[in-house]
């Protein structure tokens, strides 16, 4: 179902881009398990998420970590190996308007993961919030922006059917539309999605926390975002509009990483 890009003894970064040819379902590695590869090879040194929920996210990473929810429901140790680990039980606007991510964290975040409330105009919010505090180097994950079907992405969660395999259960909303806002209005960033099961994950580096763009425009794109169809704009134009990487391919030339992922803040 998956081809990698044409000439596997290219070096170049087209060799991890996955062509699909039917199905346009992620079936990369799960998204925890790549970001058990991301620790292991990038060893970054801070770590921010918002969702952290059972923490199976903050589980991959092993060093100093922010993390916010409105409900903590941590059923693993999460903890172990790990200098400093900070909760905050609150939405993660309160938390923007009453912290300081930099100060805790006593430097800008390596790699954030986003995980949020899954309504594209709470990950807008979290999105230009997180650049904020971020550095140079810094990357921001997204969650649960590749749909593969259009029940995922219902504003409240559906269970699937039995058709759906063992991701019946997995629910995206409509964060789906933050992908082709920020290629409309913020061109400067880099974004890529790795294939990661069961519902993709979003890069976005060249950062700059200096913008207000999106802040300064936030009801006019909240129209834009409510304005979007799937329908019309397809699940097969968000495999295309952005380059996908295969994660399995990655994981098999752990070299190539930093060609797509090079999450060191530099200040």
């Amino acid at each position: 179902m998956i081809e990698l890009g044409a000439n596997l003894s290219d070096r170049s970064p087209s060799r991890h881009l996955t062509i699909r040819k039917q199905d346009f379902s992620p079936s990369g590695i799960v998204y925890t398990e790549f970001f058990a590869f991301l620790d292991q090879h990038l060893r970054p040194t801070r770590y921010f998420e918002i969702g952290t929920h059972l923490g199976n996210s903050l589980k991959a990473f092993r060093c100093d970590a922010v993390c916010v929810d409105p409900e903590f429901k941590l059923a693993q140790d999460v903890l172990s190996g790990r200098r400093q680990t900070h909760f905050f039980q609150m939405t993660s606007d309160d938390f923007f308007a009453e912290q300081d991510l930099q100060a805790i964290l006593k430097g800008p975040p390596d790699i954030c993961f986003l995980d949020g409330m899954h309504r594209a105009e709470y990950l807008l919010r979290d999105f230009y919030n997180t650049e904020r505090a971020c550095g140079p180097g810094s990357v921001i994950f997204m969650h649960d922006c590749l749909p593969s079907n259009f029940r995922m992405t219902l504003r409240t969660h559906e269970m699937g059917d039995d058709n759906e395999g063992p991701w019946k259960h997995a629910w995206t909303g409509d964060v789906w539309k933050i992908v082709p806002l920020l290629k409309a209005h913020r061109p400067d960033l880099d974004i890529k999605i790795f294939d990661c099961a069961p519902t993709g994950l979003v890069a976005v580096s060249n950062l700059d926390p200096g913008s207000t763009k999106l802040k300064d425009m936030y009801l006019s794109l909240v129209g834009e975002l409510r304005a979007l169809d799937l329908e019309k704009h397809t699940i097969e134009r968000l495999w295309c509009e952005v380059p996908v990487v295969s994660s399995r391919s990655l994981v098999e030339f752990p070299e190539d990483l930093t060609l797509f992922v090079d999450a060191r803040s530099r200040l």
